[in-house]
């Protein structure tokens, strides 16, 4: 796998700063902007996977995220149609396998505030900005709310549901990008 460059990485933070989150955290990662991209952030990325929507739902109770709700009379956008930054904030936006549910956003875990959406498998959870509302890179602070979220992954014993796939991405430092911070 070809990484990112260390200059770029690391540009933010450290090399050892980061070496140091990526040993404490068990269900977070840090992944770097891709750069290139508007809205692209730096952040602390999770996963946890769900099995079906009883289990998505019991998921989203154990955290205390009661899931909004999407009915029939609710507007939706209409594929090629355009519409204003105002205008497109009024639709709620479904949970794909499950139109009828709204996908979170922005949620408190732990006391935490954290990026939550949901795709087809898993439920992904995102950190930035904890301290100053910058969302395009990452403080002590959103490390340390990773951690207090950690600690109710924990509780809920969701290691055997961790989705580990993002540990591909040259973006993220992982076992497989950077072992030399985990040995």
């Amino acid at each position: 796998m070809e990484k990112r460059p260390d200059s770029y990485m690391f540009r933010q933070h450290s090399k050892e700063t980061v070496a140091g989150w990526a040993r404490q955290l068990q269900y977070f990662y840090f992944v770097r902007a891709r750069g290139g991209h508007a809205n692209d952030d730096d952040s602390f990325q999770a996963s946890i996977f769900y099995t079906d929507r009883v289990n998505l739902e019991d998921k989203l109770l154990k955290l205390g995220i009661v899931p909004g709700v999407i009915g029939p009379d609710d507007p939706q956008p209409v594929p090629g149609q355009a519409y204003t930054g105002t205008e497109f904030a009024k639709f709620k936006i479904p949970v794909y396998p499950f139109p009828d549910m709204e996908q979170p956003g922005f949620v408190n875990v732990a006391g935490q505030k954290v990026y939550l959406t949901i795709n087809s498998t898993a439920l992904n959870f995102s950190v930035s900005g904890t301290a100053d509302n910058n969302f395009y890179e990452v403080s002590e602070a959103d490390f340390e709310a990773c951690l207090k979220i950690e600690e109710i992954f924990e509780q809920l014993m969701w290691l055997p549901f961790k989705d580990t796939t993002i540990e591909q991405s040259s973006s993220c430092v992982s076992p497989i990008t950077y072992p030399e911070f985990f040995t």
